[in-house]
């Protein structure tokens, strides 16, 4: 499964990412936090993008950080 890793602001903003975006059961789409870094597996590549840009609108990670997310998905 391809990774992609979202940088956010603090590991306490991560944190919050991944607890908006954890998807109990689903082994598609995950989200783990490495320190201040949310890594993102994903095998459709809007997963990915939805979170980071979901992180940006609510002050978790910055936009060259989301966009960084939205534009290296492959």
């Amino acid at each position: 499964m391809p990774e992609i890793r979202l940088t956010c602001l603090t590991p306490h903003a991560a944190e919050a990412v991944v607890e908006e975006a954890t998807r109990p059961g689903d082994t598609v789409h995950t989200v783990r936090q490495d320190g201040a870094c949310v890594v993102i597996g994903y095998h459709d590549l809007r997963w990915p993008m939805d979170v980071a840009d979901w992180a940006h609108e609510n002050g978790y990670a910055h936009d060259d950080d989301a966009a960084r997310v939205i534009t290296g998905v492959q």
